[in-house]
């Protein structure tokens, strides 16, 4: 008995170290393979000797101002389509003003516009002696004398141009009325992209001068052989890599950001092809941050898109690429968590001017 004591209390003792262990181990690991974790670990600050909680406050100040922008955006995309239909709706009236003004018979407007017929005479006139008879003929009953005379000939308007006569000086009334709102909604619009400007000006400076030094040389960043254009190219915008499920998404909260998830994760397989979503340029090729291996194109509407956490980098830095042209491979460089591609849409290149990429890809014709 006293010879076996020694041997229970050894396995007990190994007993409770399995459980400990098993206690303790990464979450991970528990996970199912075929959902692994993928995710951002939270990005150091650009600038080493800047304390990072100023490196936080600049980021939350570049969301509202981010924010803001895209208000803004959205005002000018607003205004810009009532301009545009304004001044189709200007036009009609004023072609429908030239059109009626000759058969009406009626002088120019008594404040000539020349906006409205290109010239400075005001709305053409027209004669209606010129295109009517000049009298119609009457008939008499047949049970009146032949003496009793008849119906002197007179020039009688028809109801077109009678109905012409009243509505010329009505349509161009209305076509200057839609003139003056046209210049209206234009002073708006000019207002509103300006003010957009301006945002985006003073956003690209604070973020510049906090992310000194973003472009890397590409052979920094082990770059694979030049891409090349898609034959035939697309025609629209595509997804920014297939087979892939949609993981954390934009301003997910937790542990892995320093504020929030400012992109869509696309969870892939290693070295799964990573494609332009759209035409653009290559302007930044980076590697050695919290992004890992990077690239992130210009587009024409401005916007700047970010393709992270790359395995393999197949551009150049102001190479111009298609919609769906290949640009690189995805992997699991920088802080990750696992094998994905990190998608980001930007109102500049720098980290801080995020904006939901989902709605973004969707404006382009983008469904995931």
């Amino acid at each position: 008995m006293r010879r076996d004591h020694p041997r229970r209390l050894l396995s007990r003792a190994g007993v409770a170290l399995a459980a400990l262990l098993f206690a303790f181990l990464p979450s991970a690991t528990h996970a199912d393979s075929r959902a692994p974790v993928h995710g951002d670990s939270r990005p150091d600050a650009p600038d080493q000797g800047r304390p990072r909680e100023a490196f936080d406050r600049l980021l939350v100040s570049a969301a509202r101002q981010t924010a803001d922008y895209e208000k803004a955006r959205a005002r000018t995309d607003r205004l810009r389509n009532r301009v545009n239909r304004l001044r189709s709706e200007t036009k009609e009236a004023e072609a429908r003003a030239r059109t009626l003004a000759p058969d009406a018979g009626t002088a120019s407007p008594t404040d000539p516009d020349p906006d409205l017929d290109g010239g400075t005479d005001g709305l053409p006139t027209g004669d209606l002696g010129a295109d009517f008879p000049t009298g119609l003929p009457v008939d008499v009953p047949t049970g009146l004398p032949t003496a009793v005379p008849t119906a002197a000939p007179t020039a009688v308007p028809t109801t077109a141009s009678t109905t012409a006569s009243t509505a010329a000086p009505g349509v161009a009334a209305d076509a200057r009325a839609l003139r003056a709102e046209l210049g209206q909604a234009v002073t708006r619009l000019h207002a509103a992209e300006r003010r957009r400007t301006g945002i985006r000006r003073r956003l690209w400076r604070e973020l510049a001068a906090a992310q000194p030094g973003l472009a890397r040389p590409a052979a920094d960043c082990a770059p694979g052989r030049r891409s090349r254009s898609p034959h035939p190219a697309r025609s629209g915008w595509v997804a920014p890599t297939s087979d892939y499920w949609l993981s954390a998404g934009y301003a997910a909260p937790g542990g892995h950001w320093r504020h929030r998830h400012t992109g869509q994760d696309f969870a892939v397989p290693r070295g799964t092809p990573v494609h332009a979503v759209g035409p653009g340029t290559v302007v930044l090729v980076s590697c050695g941050d919290g992004f890992g291996n990077q690239v992130v194109l210009r587009h024409r509407d401005g916007y700047f898109t970010q393709y992270a956490h790359l395995s393999r980098i197949d551009v150049r830095p102001g190479q111009r690429v298609a919609a769906g042209q290949y640009l690189a491979a995805s992997g699991a460089t920088g802080n990750a968590t696992g094998p994905h591609l990190h998608f980001e849409v930007r109102v500049t290149p720098y980290l801080g001017s995020a904006v939901p990429p989902l709605p973004w890809l969707r404006r382009h014709g983008v469904r995931l």
